[in-house]
């Protein structure tokens, strides 16, 4: 009897680190996907502008990065 609860015991724990390392694995963080974008300037101008109307929490690491790639691409192209 006592070999059999010795045995459903380290059944029950062996299941539950099971589910402990699948929750671990459906919760890693996956990479983003990003994508390129051919805009004319007077696109990304509109795209800058209208970021500047969203809360600045939300918007402003997206206006900076839009900025900082203008800037890098037009100092290649000079």
């Amino acid at each position: 009897m006592k070999k059999t609860h010795k045995t459903f015991g380290y059944l029950i724990i062996g299941a539950f680190l099971l589910c402990l390392f699948t929750l671990t694995m459906s919760f890693t963080i996956r990479e983003q996907k990003t994508y390129k974008l051919d805009l004319s300037a007077q696109e990304v101008q509109v795209i800058y502008d209208a970021l500047g109307e969203l809360p600045a929490k939300t918007s402003e690491g997206i206006r900076m990065k839009i900025a900082k790639q203008v800037t890098e691409q037009n100092n290649v192209t000079k």
